[in-house]
Protein backbone atom coordinates (compact mmCIF):
# COMPACT_ATOMS: atom_id res chain seq x y z
CA UNK A 1 0.00 0.00 0.00
CA UNK A 2 0.98 3.50 -0.55
CA UNK A 3 2.89 5.56 2.24
CA UNK A 4 1.33 8.48 3.47
CA UNK A 5 3.67 11.10 3.89
CA UNK A 6 1.06 14.46 3.04
CA UNK A 7 -2.28 13.19 3.69
CA UNK A 8 -4.05 16.30 0.95
CA UNK A 9 -1.27 15.12 -1.82
CA UNK A 10 -1.47 11.63 -0.92
CA UNK A 11 -5.11 11.44 -1.12
CA UNK A 12 -5.08 12.61 -4.63
CA UNK A 13 -3.61 9.68 -6.20
CA UNK A 14 -5.73 7.30 -4.22
CA UNK A 15 -8.79 8.63 -5.41
CA UNK A 16 -7.62 8.41 -8.72
CA UNK A 17 -7.10 4.38 -8.29
CA UNK A 18 -10.10 3.79 -6.35
CA UNK A 19 -12.14 6.00 -9.55
CA UNK A 20 -10.41 3.71 -12.32
CA UNK A 21 -11.35 1.00 -9.75
CA UNK A 22 -14.74 1.40 -9.72
CA UNK A 23 -15.11 2.47 -13.33
CA UNK A 24 -13.04 -1.08 -14.62
CA UNK A 25 -15.95 -2.79 -12.01
CA UNK A 26 -18.66 -0.93 -13.57
CA UNK A 27 -17.57 -1.43 -17.23
CA UNK A 28 -17.64 -5.05 -16.74
CA UNK A 29 -20.94 -5.78 -15.34
CA UNK A 30 -22.49 -2.55 -17.71
CA UNK A 31 -20.70 -4.26 -21.05
CA UNK A 32 -23.13 -7.08 -21.04
CA UNK A 33 -25.65 -4.66 -21.75
CA UNK A 34 -23.51 -3.06 -24.14
CA UNK A 35 -23.06 -0.02 -22.14
CA UNK A 36 -20.21 1.98 -20.26
CA UNK A 37 -20.15 3.75 -17.10
CA UNK A 38 -19.85 7.23 -18.76
CA UNK A 39 -23.24 6.54 -20.32
CA UNK A 40 -24.34 5.38 -17.01
CA UNK A 41 -22.94 8.79 -15.63
CA UNK A 42 -24.43 10.89 -18.33
CA UNK A 43 -27.96 9.13 -18.08
CA UNK A 44 -28.30 9.58 -13.82
CA UNK A 45 -27.00 12.94 -14.11
CA UNK A 46 -29.66 13.71 -17.02
CA UNK A 47 -32.47 12.25 -14.43
CA UNK A 48 -31.34 13.55 -11.40
CA UNK A 49 -29.19 16.72 -11.23
CA UNK A 50 -31.95 18.72 -13.39
CA UNK A 51 -35.41 19.77 -13.50
CA UNK A 52 -35.06 20.54 -17.28
CA UNK A 53 -34.26 18.90 -20.33
CA UNK A 54 -30.08 19.60 -20.21
CA UNK A 55 -28.31 21.20 -22.80
CA UNK A 56 -25.71 18.94 -24.69
CA UNK A 57 -23.33 22.03 -22.80
CA UNK A 58 -25.08 22.08 -19.84
CA UNK A 59 -24.25 18.51 -19.18
CA UNK A 60 -20.42 18.94 -20.58
CA UNK A 61 -20.12 21.42 -17.46
CA UNK A 62 -21.74 19.37 -14.98
CA UNK A 63 -19.89 16.17 -16.09
CA UNK A 64 -15.86 18.31 -16.33
CA UNK A 65 -15.85 17.20 -19.71
CA UNK A 66 -16.25 18.61 -23.45
CA UNK A 67 -19.18 19.26 -25.53
CA UNK A 68 -18.02 16.76 -28.16
CA UNK A 69 -17.39 13.97 -25.80
CA UNK A 70 -20.98 14.56 -24.56
CA UNK A 71 -22.27 14.52 -28.12
CA UNK A 72 -21.04 11.29 -28.53
CA UNK A 73 -21.89 9.43 -25.83
CA UNK A 74 -25.34 11.49 -26.26
CA UNK A 75 -25.65 9.64 -29.70
CA UNK A 76 -24.30 6.46 -28.92
CA UNK A 77 -26.96 6.42 -26.42
CA UNK A 78 -29.68 7.85 -28.83
CA UNK A 79 -28.94 5.07 -30.76
CA UNK A 80 -29.27 2.51 -28.19
CA UNK A 81 -33.24 3.97 -27.33
CA UNK A 82 -32.12 5.71 -23.96
CA UNK A 83 -32.11 9.30 -24.51
CA UNK A 84 -33.53 11.75 -27.25
CA UNK A 85 -31.51 14.32 -28.61
CA UNK A 86 -34.13 17.16 -29.64
CA UNK A 87 -33.32 20.89 -30.56
CA UNK A 88 -34.77 23.36 -28.09
CA UNK A 89 -37.09 25.15 -29.58
CA UNK A 90 -36.93 28.38 -28.24
CA UNK A 91 -33.33 28.58 -29.81
CA UNK A 92 -32.52 25.79 -32.46
CA UNK A 93 -28.91 26.13 -32.13
CA UNK A 94 -29.23 24.20 -28.59
CA UNK A 95 -29.76 20.40 -28.36
CA UNK A 96 -31.37 18.91 -25.16
CA UNK A 97 -31.25 15.44 -24.27
CA UNK A 98 -34.11 13.98 -23.09
CA UNK A 99 -34.13 10.26 -21.16
CA UNK A 100 -36.63 7.83 -22.89
CA UNK A 101 -38.88 4.81 -21.20
CA UNK A 102 -37.18 2.27 -22.66
CA UNK A 103 -34.39 3.81 -20.55
CA UNK A 104 -36.59 4.18 -17.09
CA UNK A 105 -38.05 0.26 -18.00
CA UNK A 106 -34.81 -0.89 -18.15
CA UNK A 107 -32.75 0.51 -15.32
CA UNK A 108 -36.20 -0.32 -13.42
CA UNK A 109 -34.89 -3.78 -14.05
CA UNK A 110 -31.65 -3.97 -13.47
CA UNK A 111 -32.43 -2.05 -9.56
CA UNK A 112 -31.81 -4.90 -7.48
CA UNK A 113 -29.06 -6.21 -9.71
CA UNK A 114 -27.15 -2.48 -9.29
CA UNK A 115 -27.99 -2.08 -6.11
CA UNK A 116 -26.10 -5.25 -4.92
CA UNK A 117 -22.68 -4.02 -6.72
CA UNK A 118 -23.35 -0.73 -5.29
CA UNK A 119 -23.44 -1.86 -1.92
CA UNK A 120 -20.53 -4.32 -2.60
CA UNK A 121 -18.45 -1.42 -3.32
CA UNK A 122 -19.19 -0.22 0.64
CA UNK A 123 -19.12 -3.68 2.38
CA UNK A 124 -16.19 -2.97 4.00
CA UNK A 125 -17.29 0.21 5.70
CA UNK A 126 -19.76 0.78 9.08
CA UNK A 127 -22.81 2.71 8.23
CA UNK A 128 -21.49 5.61 10.21
CA UNK A 129 -18.71 5.60 8.16
CA UNK A 130 -20.43 5.65 4.86
CA UNK A 131 -21.84 8.79 6.15
CA UNK A 132 -18.90 10.21 7.03
CA UNK A 133 -17.20 9.13 3.70
CA UNK A 134 -20.34 10.42 1.39
CA UNK A 135 -20.21 14.02 3.66
CA UNK A 136 -16.42 14.34 3.08
CA UNK A 137 -17.07 13.09 -0.58
CA UNK A 138 -19.19 16.63 -0.90
CA UNK A 139 -17.14 18.42 0.90
CA UNK A 140 -14.33 17.83 -1.18
CA UNK A 141 -16.76 18.25 -4.38
CA UNK A 142 -17.80 21.83 -3.15
CA UNK A 143 -14.58 22.36 -2.35
CA UNK A 144 -12.81 21.81 -5.77
CA UNK A 145 -15.54 24.42 -7.25
CA UNK A 146 -13.68 27.53 -7.47
CA UNK A 147 -10.43 25.86 -8.73
CA UNK A 148 -12.62 23.86 -11.11
CA UNK A 149 -14.21 27.10 -12.61
CA UNK A 150 -10.64 28.97 -12.91
CA UNK A 151 -9.41 25.91 -15.33
CA UNK A 152 -12.77 26.07 -17.10
CA UNK A 153 -11.88 29.79 -17.82
CA UNK A 154 -8.65 28.85 -19.40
Amino acid sequence: MVEVTEPRVDSFPLLLFLSHRLEYIADSELKKDDLTTKQYLTVVVIENLYDHSPSISELAQSLSTTHQNIKQIALQLQKKGFIKIERDESDRRTWRLNVTEKNRVYWNSRAKEHEAIVRSFFASLTDTEIQTFSALLLKLIMGTNETYRKFREK
